[in-house]
């Protein structure tokens, strides 16, 4: 019944099932985020609290699911990725009643950044319709819609003063991250601190690794600041 979800068939990047995943993905989050404008103040939330319980029961579920379900080793499927971070941070802040903006603007830039770029540029062996590009699909579009939700519907914003903040956090975490791969050892490679992604990516131009890292931090924050221009032509935009 369920041998059609197990495809074999070799996921290619930006070819018809991954474009067509792409546009289905961000048409879905852009039409709820249209839609979210039109209800009251308290839809809102109670929509957001039901975003964020898909967000956190996701990521609570998904390591068991590719651990047992799948027999994926545990080494490599911890919830330790900057995408799982930004799930469980978005998800905690679409629940909180007093909401905290750490916790809207670390996924803000992590997720746009990584979970955009993950869905463009997936770590996926099989296409549609195979389990694990749909849960990838998911799991990532829904970090997104989380944070656009946020900010599109209940009007949360990213502010210049918090960026530097947010970087220092972000290069502060590769320390206790580098060293979590190197105690599990094997092929742990959380934020792709010890490799590159199998699948093709923006790393593949960096240097072998481990000094790749010193193309990608770099770059991390030139995505992050890409992310946070809109607001600055907004804010210049406002006081003109």
């Amino acid at each position: 019944m369920f041998e059609v979800f197990n495809s074999t068939e070799p996921f290619v990047l930006f070819g018809a099932l991954h474009t067509n995943a792409l546009i289905y993905t961000f048409f879905i989050i852009l039409i709820l985020c249209v839609l979210g404008n039109f209800l009251n103040n308290k839809v809102q939330e109670n929509a957001g609290k039901l975003i964020g319980v898909s967000l956190l029961l996701f990521e609570a579920t998904k390591p068991f699911i590719y651990i047992y379900g799948f027999d994926r080793p545990w080494e490599t499927y911890l919830p330790l990725h900057m995408c799982n971070f930004s799930a469980v941070l978005i998800g905690i802040f679409l629940l909180q009643e007093k909401k905290n903006q750490l916790f809207f603007e670390l996924p803000f830039y992590w997720g746009i950044g990584g979970a955009i770029m993950a869905l463009l540029t997936p770590d996926l062996e099989f296409t549609w319709p195979n389990i694990e590009f749909i849960m990838f699909f998911y799991g990532h579009g829904q970090i997104i819609l989380g944070i656009f939700f946020a900010l599109a519907v209940l009007k949360y914003r990213p502010y210049l003063q918090n960026f530097w903040k947010m970087a220092v956090i972000t290069i502060l975490l590769l320390i206790p991250i580098l060293i979590i791969n190197l105690i599990i050892g094997g092929e742990a490679n959380y934020w792709y601190l010890m490799d590159t992604p199998d699948g093709e990516s923006l790393m593949d131009l960096m240097p072998p690794p481990p000094f790749h890292m010193l193309g990608v931090a770099p770059l991390a924050l030139v995505v992050f600041f890409i992310t946070y221009i809109p607001f600055l032509v907004w804010d210049k935009t406002k006081k003109v």
